[in-house]
């Protein structure tokens, strides 16, 4: 997603992608993208009880299992993950467990879904300075907007109608909040434009070992212990449902 520098008193535009794999996501609510997220998260959970016993030859016949399960399967790198993902374009994985000739399903990491809307779907498509002195509150900045872009759109937008699924970025006073457009009102959205490096800060504060900086908050020790399964390589594997919400 292109994200724009914006000045004090102004105000960005965000919508949607274009294409076929975006389509589920335009003009759907929140509550719509918490269900999908929802059930993608009782999906990888379920399907990670019925394989407890399973073992596969390799990292592909897992990744076909997931698919014969009905899980859209993406192209990951890692000997030992597997990324699913929904029709909303929300994501999980699982992790594979690598024993002599064999694999098997060992755990998850649902999180994902909890960041519902995802920068990486849209895309900027105007902003602009608000009106000079405008002391209004964000409700109603927010509502004006939203009129203003459904019945005297400005010549030089070229965006659809400010509609639900859209984000309205607002900067005030120093200060970005984001806001996603929902079939009532808005729904503020704290980490769609995240500060830069915040998540390294934060991690760099907590992490108890240095040489974990990658994008989980206190990995856990390194002297952690671990379960050796015969025939499989030295590393700690990540427990069932790994640093999961309560079911």
């Amino acid at each position: 997603m292109e994200v724009t520098i914006l000045q004090d008193n102004s105000f960005a535009i965000y919508q949607v992608k274009d294409g076929q794999d975006y389509h589920l996501l335009r003009f759907a609510s929140m509550e719509e993208l918490r269900r999908d997220g929802q059930r993608l998260r009782r999906d990888v959970h379920k399907v990670l009880d019925a394989a407890e016993s399973a073992v596969f030859p390799d990292k592909a016949a897992a990744e076909q299992f997931l698919r014969d399960e009905g899980f859209l399967v993406i192209h990951n790198d890692d000997p030992q993950m597997i990324t699913v993902r929904n029709m909303t374009r929300q994501e999980a994985i699982l992790y594979l467990s690598l024993g002599d000739g064999c694999c098997w399903l060992e755990g998850c990491d649902t999180r994902n879904v909890d960041q519902t809307v995802k920068p990486d779907n849209y895309e900027l498509v105007y902003s602009a300075s608000l009106p000079p002195m405008d002391v209004r509150d964000q409700a109603a900045i927010l509502e004006s907007l939203y009129a203003r872009f459904n019945l005297d759109r400005p010549e030089d937008f070229h965006g659809h109608s400010l509609s639900v699924s859209d984000v309205i970025a607002l900067k005030q006073n120093g200060r970005l909040s984001c806001y996603y457009t929902d079939s009532f009102g808005f729904q503020r959205l704290p980490d769609f434009i995240p500060p830069a490096n915040a998540l390294r800060n934060a991690e760099m504060a907590m992490e108890d070992d240095l040489n974990m900086i990658d994008g989980i908050i206190n990995n856990g020790p390194k002297d952690e212990k671990t379960h050796k399964v015969p025939g499989a390589p030295d590393h700690p594997h990540k427990p069932r449902h790994w640093n999961e919400p309560e079911r």
